[in-house]
């Protein structure tokens, strides 16, 4: 088992070590403000190393899923690593690499809901400027860590060509093997980016890397990491062996902004991701099959929120798109929420009601503490899919349970939603709904309930999340450090007998091919539909042969 001391210990050792290499070896006496400052560096060291220290201590007891099913062999491979990358932030001395270093604690938790530090706060405190010296490409990086280049906002590596590495001097200079290989800069960069390693990929992929001021995309992880302009590039176009090799200058965060808005590249990153895109639209594509399309779980009103704590935005919606679906007497009805991150649990329920009329078993997780127990209280007042008699027992459990408990509801109580006996516009057709690596949160929860009760296949490549989903976050501050992280402290999950720490399984696997993901383009609805098509023709054939 990884120890915090060793952590301690570490720091120490490299606090006195970097101490005397700020003397200098023919400075026996160095003057009194060297001192003072070499002893006001020592602090913050020390100060850096018990906020690692506290972080580490409450993935262990404050947060629900513990250390998520990692060995204890990766858990110490993991936590060395940390140990490195706080010796690398230690010689710099900058508050931004510190905070920017501490998004590798993703590392050990692989969890998009614990939120270390939440993806604004480099702007927030203004780590970042306008002026700051950036690497001018925008890139994506295939599954395997390799490279590709999207856009060159300087004009010369041409779109899709395979970067290489970046500044192999600079690696070179601190003996870091292979550092400098770009598939090995790209997971490094993948690991800063929170959530479960394939939704890290994908949510990289497709939100972060765009914006030029997201901080953990792979250009801003270059800045952190002092690898400065003019930049050695060496890239390859796909399929050739021989190599070229450039030097781009760079490019100001301000100018590559303003590139990024005006060749409309913002746009249609946007339009590719899910949150920015309208929740629920419904489309009949024809031959009685009809395209539901679940954005979010959330209706996207934050004065409904702020002022009655209610979501009847996502109500409205979807209570429209259910009754043209009636309308329409569709028989087949694909719900695709391949772009959908999560949203609300009481909607959830309130899509399903639409979808089947029996009980639906909850099962949720707690780990009960002095940052978490008020608000699970709250955030249980506020749970409208259970029985008000459920939501006051539990109140007054959690109310009572000795500091640190960890339950599991199924073991004091059994919590379902009942769905409404009489729903206009409830559907009883065929029901697929189509997953991929961004599916997270509360869609994923909603793709497996559809998947246990019966009502249909999920059909696409597997959701970016564990099968134990976790949710509500206690606000926990540094003891030393100016930000705050979210440590969640509830996990539902759907069945049992799940693995909790695995991806969910697909009934229909409908592979992403890398072409496609090239073009930063996916098609697996079309092929959804091409395969519902085609079985409908192949039982209309069987029922004809055998009248």
């Amino acid at each position: 088992m990884f120890k915090v001391r060793s952590v301690l210990s570490l720091i120490l050792w490299l606090t006195c070590t970097c101490s005397t290499a700020y003397a200098g070896e023919s400075v026996r006496n160095p003057p009194a403000d060297s001192i003072a400052m070499a002893a006001r560096i020592d602090s913050v060291r020390q100060l850096r190393a018990n906020d690692v220290a506290f972080i580490l201590d409450k993935i262990e007891t404050a947060y629900v899923s513990g250390r998520r099913g990692i060995s204890d062999s990766i858990w110490q491979q993991t936590s060395d690593f940390i140990e490195r990358m706080l010796f690398n932030d230690l010689i710099s001395g900058h508050d931004r690499e510190f905070a920017f270093m501490l998004r590798n604690i993703g590392r050990l938790t692989a969890d998009a809901h614990f939120a270390f530090p939440d993806g604004g706060a480099l702007n927030r405190f203004r780590f970042f400027g306008k002026e700051d010296p950036i690497f001018p490409l925008w890139v994506q990086v295939w599954k395997d860590g390799t490279v590709y280049n999207v856009k060159d906002y300087s004009g010369i590596i041409p779109p899709g060509a395979v970067i290489e590495s970046v500044n192999k001097e600079f690696y070179q200079q601190f003996d870091f093997s292979k550092a400098y290989e770009v598939p090995f800069l790209a997971a490094l960069n993948t690991a800063i980016t929170p959530g479960e390693p394939v939704y890290a990929w994908a949510k990289m992929n497709n939100y972060y890397e765009a914006e030029p001021r997201i901080w953990c995309n792979f250009t801003n992880m270059l800045f952190c990491s002092h690898v400065q302009g003019p930049y050695t590039v060496v890239y390859r176009m796909p399929g050739d062996a021989e190599c070229d090799t450039v030097v781009l200058e760079p490019m100001t965060r301000q100018e590559k902004y303003r590139q990024f808005v005006r060749s409309g590249d913002k746009r249609r990153s946007k339009a590719e991701r899910g949150f920015c895109r309208k929740p629920i639209v419904y489309t009949e594509v024809g031959d009685g099959i009809g395209v539901l399309t679940i954005n979010s779980f959330w209706g996207k009103r934050w004065s409904h929120l702020w002022v009655f704590g209610r979501d009847w935005r996502y109500k409205r919606l979807l209570r429209q798109a259910m009754r043209r679906i009636d309308r329409d007497e569709i028989r087949e009805l694909v719900i695709d929420v391949s772009l959908n991150s999560g949203g609300m649990t009481e909607n959830i329920f309130y899509t399903l009601d639409y979808l089947v009329d029996e009980p639906i078993t909850i099962i949720d997780k707690y780990l009960i503490h002095e940052y978490s127990r008020e608000i699970a209280c709250k955030n249980i007042e506020n749970t409208r899919e259970l029985a008000p008699e459920d939501r006051e027992f539990l109140i007054s459990y959690i109310s009572e349970v000795p500091e640190g408990t960890l339950f599991r509801t199924d073991t004091v109580r059994h919590l379902e939603h009942v769905p409404p006996a009489e729903l206009k516009h409830r559907y009883e057709g065929n029901v697929y709904v189509l997953t991929s690596h961004l599916t997270y949160s509360a869609a994923q929860l909603f793709a497996r309930h559809i998947q246990k009760l019966g009502r249909g296949p999920v059909a696409g490549q597997h959701c970016g999340g564990y099968n134990e989903v976790t949710g509500n976050a206690a606000r926990i501050p540094l003891p030393n450090f100016h930000i705050d992280f979210m440590v969640p402290f509830t996990a539902t999950i759907v069945d049992l007998n799940d693995d909790p720490f695995d991806y969910p399984k697909v009934d229909i696997p409908i592979e992403h091919p890398f072409e496609e993901w090239l073009r930063r383009e996916n098609n697996s609805l079309d092929r959804l539909l091409d395969i519902i098509r085609k079985d409908n023709k192949t039982a209309g054939e069987e029922i004809r042969e055998l009248s």
